[in-house]
């Protein structure tokens, strides 16, 4: 399995590793160097780190992932996760940041095509563009979602990975989410360009304020760009310039809720640096991110389904059913429309406060936003 797009991790932490505790992770992982690469296809997740930040010239950062982080994500604890996960180690830098772009969506594009869950560890953020490109031979529609204090979008800044995929010609984003931008980092014009294209945008005061109003959208989404820099200065021991952010436990609660979503393909962690603080957080978001893969639960809205209750509600002539799982206490909605008789539902995630705002003739921003779009 492409052996040569990764260095093996380095033999001083696979020594380190033999004196772990049996019940620490390191001890229950396949590890490149230690492990046979050719049992790649019996895994249920893989985690690899990426050190190119090429793409980024104003980024002066540099990332070895076994430096600090594998030390620190190997000495965790495993938890009582009943799945197969390898540490594929380091991809190797090409010659040119188009080699290691190459490489990265041949190493995604095995893993989507085999059902195989994947975690990357650093580089650049624009690089969330190649993983949306592998991901586009095998969906027909995708839902990105970036954390991030930036929206990274404007009319002026057409080199953004973001601008790139909308102006692809292939274009197959069905929808863009922004996870805890600030608006005083952001123009005016990106806010509004944001709500032009009908994508969603949830603050950094929304998060604030109730933070499962993110968990709908992360259970909708197939690739998830998180950027380190959307964490607050304080919580990582001033590591950037940002004194407002999501605190550390928000950060791990968001990783969770990205991996227990059964649509995503691939959550990657990008723009981090050898800082220690940094690596002990990002060790814990992995270990988060593990955690909510292991309690995913395959459930789909059902009226027939005796582990949904459903609630009919209609306001200005707009008709909504509303699901709510007795298994996983999550909720969804569906737009009915009873002159258009289709075999695809047009059901979203959503949250109790949507329900209860409807039940309340108020429909929350989340849905008149999907219904604009017209989603389905």
């Amino acid at each position: 399995m492409f052996p040569e797009y990764f260095d093996s991790v380095d033999k001083k932490l696979i020594d380190f590793v033999e004196n772990l505790n049996f019940n620490q992770i390191g001890k229950n992982i396949k590890i490149n160097g230690r492990d046979d690469l050719s049992r790649i296809k019996s895994s249920d997740l893989v985690i690899f780190s990426i050190s190119d930040f090429r793409l980024d010239p104003t980024n002066s950062k540099c990332f070895n992932a076994d430096k600090d982080f594998r030390k620190k994500f190997y000495s965790l604890f495993y938890s009582d996760w009943n799945i197969n996960f390898f540490d594929l180690g380091n991809l190797v830098n090409g010659n040119l940041v188009s080699d290691t772009q190459f490489a990265l969506k041949s190493i995604i594009d095995f893993f989507i095509k085999n059902q195989i869950f994947v975690i990357t560890i650093g580089g650049s953020q624009d690089f969330t563009l190649d993983l949306y490109s592998s991901l586009k031979k095998y969906l027909s529609k995708i839902n990105l979602v970036a954390v991030n204090n930036k929206l990274e979008f404007s009319n002026e800044n057409k080199e953004s990975y973001l601008s790139k995929i909308i102006m692809d010609e292939n274009n197959k984003l069905n929808h863009f989410s922004n996870i805890g931008f600030q608006k005083h980092l952001n123009s005016l014009d990106e806010i509004d360009l944001i709500k032009k294209m009908k994508f969603e945008s949830l603050s950094l005061g929304k998060v604030k304020l109730d933070l499962n109003e993110a968990e709908p959208i992360l259970r909708d989404s197939n690739l998830i760009s998180f950027n380190i820099k959307s964490i607050k200065s304080g919580d990582i021991n001033n590591a950037h310039q940002y004194p407002n952010g999501l605190t550390s436990y928000e950060f791990c609660s968001l990783s969770r809720f990205s991996g227990a979503s059964l649509k995503s393909n691939v959550i990657s962690y990008f723009e981090n640096w050898d800082f220690s603080i940094l690596n002990s957080l990002l060790a814990e978001s992995v270990w988060y991110v593990i955690d909510g893969f292991s309690a995913r639960i395959d459930e789909t809205p059902d009226s027939d389904n005796d582990n949904f209750t459903y609630y009919f509600i209609e306001i200005d002539n707009y008709k909504f059913k509303f699901y709510h799982s007795l298994l996983s206490d999550r909720w969804w909605v569906e737009f009915v429309n009873d002159n258009i008789v289709s075999l695809e539902k047009n059901i979203i995630s959503c949250t109790y406060n949507d329900y209860f705002n409807c039940k309340n003739s108020i429909i929350s921003e989340r849905i008149l936003t999907r219904l604009k779009n017209k989603i389905t």
